[in-house]
């Protein structure tokens, strides 16, 4: 996604962030039923690292401009 447009890397940054909640929501519902470990604890921080990067640099103003592509 390159030249994505703002609004594209809007919609792109919802869908994982929905995505994760949904999910993260299931995996706590089946870590609880199946008790210890808890190790919804280690995936929750993890994935929550790759949304907060995706939110950092797939919205930035300049990301997806190419700009660092031009001679």
């Amino acid at each position: 996604m390159k030249h994505a447009s703002l609004a594209e890397r809007k919609l792109g940054f919802q869908i994982h962030a929905v995505v994760f909640v949904l999910t993260l929501a299931v995996l706590v519902v089946v870590n609880l039923l199946t008790g210890r470990p808890y190790w919804v604890l280690w995936v929750a921080p993890s994935w929550g690292v790759g949304l907060l990067m995706h939110g950092w640099f797939g919205l930035k103003p300049t990301a997806g401009t190419g700009s660092r592509d031009q001679p």
